[in-house]
């Protein structure tokens, strides 16, 4: 089964509609469908809702960072236990990726724990650590030009990047769309630009103080590596990922984040804001029952490998956190049950999600980045001209690099 494109939710799906792929799981055993909620972003019609609180997703991003280390440091020059460094980097990418988008995602929107400057001291640290685009920085762009009437034009950081950094242009056809996004993934310019740029924002307009701080916490980190002698380690196990993979992960990520308006009059309000973005979810149908013999068994074969292999990396890689209910996300940005966002979500649906328009999904990452790259090919020349945008400077766009 290939990618599904953009679609009404299929929980509010008409009978004889097409099948909502989450409910076709409800075949297997229970134990695992907290573990399929999580991985597709979608519950099963009536599954009781977790209760889980911003501390958790906390130390569900911390933890894996700490795993994928470890088992990084057990495996480098370990011969073909090296087979192991994807694993590692998967982990520790993700933990990395979950912070940033997630927790410090939050943050700046003083929703996090709901402690202003709890939330700044908290978003300040990990962008510290992790070396990140600076906090204040990245707080100042993102709630007053991705929130906001700004909202994919081209003052928006994703707009900017995806053309005037990717060079993605309207009336591309999607195949030369990937190719620019793939250039942009393994372009060693962009990312070492990418990396200064991180680096330069903590650097730039900062407190004096703040400059100390990061140069002590950079230097000592680089003093430890040279008096353990672990040059190897530290490169491999953990700037590889920090740097390089996440980079790559952003990427992908803004290239499937939100649609492009369609031509005509440019409108405002709720529907716009809704129709910019959708939920992306992770699997597809499981076999139907009217499959059997040997063929059933090839079926499900394929499905486990596709869910495991297909999914299951595009999941912790791409879409970490709460990144598949992010259109939930637009219409509440401060929703008090963020850390349910899944289950907040369905909620929504179920109560007829009064004063927006219905919510919109699509399956997969590859159908993901289609609806990006369709709509965009298709966008008005005339509202996305780069020829209009003269103000922004390349460390400017490569923060939007950030989300």
């Amino acid at each position: 089964m290939r990618d599904q494109e953009l679609r009404p939710d299929a929980s509010t799906a008409t009978p004889g509609g097409a099948p909502d792929p989450r409910e076709t799981m409800r075949v297997l055993p229970g134990f695992l469908q907290p573990a399929l909620t999580w991985l597709t972003g979608k519950p099963l019609g009536g599954q009781r809702p977790w209760q889980l609180t911003p501390l958790h997703h906390l130390w569900a991003s911390v933890l894996p960072i700490v795993a994928g280390i470890a088992l990084g440091a057990a495996v480098v020059g370990a011969g073909w236990w090296m087979l192991l460094l994807p694993a590692s980097w998967l982990l520790t990418t993700h933990g990395i990726r979950k912070l940033r988008v997630m927790i410090v995602h939050q943050c700046s929107h003083a929703n996090f724990l709901r402690r202003k400057q709890i939330d700044t001291a908290i978003g300040s640290a990990i962008a510290l650590l992790l070396v990140t685009q600076e906090y204040g920085e990245y707080k100042s762009e993102h709630v007053s030009d991705h929130h906001s009437s700004n909202h994919m034009t081209l003052k928006d950081p994703t707009v900017q990047f995806l053309m005037l950094v990717l060079g993605m242009r309207v009336g591309m056809t999607r195949r030369q769309l990937w190719r620019r996004m793939l250039a942009g993934v393994f372009s060693p310019r962009l990312q070492a630009k990418a990396t200064y740029s991180r680096i330069a924002s903590h650097l730039r307009g900062t407190a004096a103080w703040y400059r100390a701080l990061f140069l002590a916490l950079v230097g000592g980190q680089l003093m430890v590596v040279i008096a353990l002698g672990i040059w190897v380690e530290y490169l491999v196990v953990w700037v590889f990922p920090l740097v390089f993979l996440f980079n790559a992960a952003a990427t992908i990520r803004l290239s499937s984040r939100h649609i492009f308006p369609a031509r005509g009059p440019v409108c405002k309000g709720r529907a716009t804001v809704a129709g910019y973005t959708h939920g992306v979810f992770f699997g597809e149908a499981a076999p139907g029952p009217d499959v059997s013999g040997v063929r059933r068994v090839l079926s499900w074969s394929r499905w486990w490998r596709r869910m495991l292999f297909v999914h299951l990396p595009a999941r912790l890689f791409v879409f970490v956190g709460d990144g598949p209910c992010h259109d939930y996300h637009h219409r509440f940005p401060r929703s008090r049950d963020w850390a349910n966002y899944i289950f907040a979500r369905h909620r929504d649906i179920a109560a007829g999600h009064p004063g927006w328009p219905p919510y919109t999904e699509v399956w997969g990452l590859v159908a993901a980045i289609n609806a990006v790259f369709t709509t965009l090919s298709a966008a008005d020349r005339q509202l996305y001209d780069v020829s209009q945008v003269t103000s922004v400077s390349q460390q400017e766009l490569l923060s939007a690099f950030e989300e």
